[in-house]
């Protein structure tokens, strides 16, 4: 498979449940420090690594595998923190 591919889908994977998780409260007007920054720094994590797979030819992946399946395993325990806060 192709590990950058692998490794920026993961971000993108991570980004969106830190972002999806912090914006119902900010909606709701519940504003906490916390909150903020796992809005923004999630949708930052989505738009880079989206950005980067999409319009380089080579987007940069770390050189040990075993980061890239760090980035795996980090966006399959977020998905599954996300889906036990419901």
């Amino acid at each position: 498979m192709n590990r950058a591919l692998l490794y920026h889908g993961s971000l993108v994977v991570c980004g969106f449940v830190l972002a999806a998780v912090s914006v119902p409260s900010l909606v709701a007007g519940e504003f906490s420090v916390s909150g903020v920054l796992m809005a923004v720094g999630g949708g930052g994590m989505v738009l880079a690594s989206a950005y980067e797979q999409l319009t380089n030819d080579d987007p940069a992946v770390p050189e040990t595998p075993g980061l890239v399946l760090m980035a795996v395993f980090a966006a399959i325990a977020l998905v599954a923190w996300g889906i036990s806060l419901l």
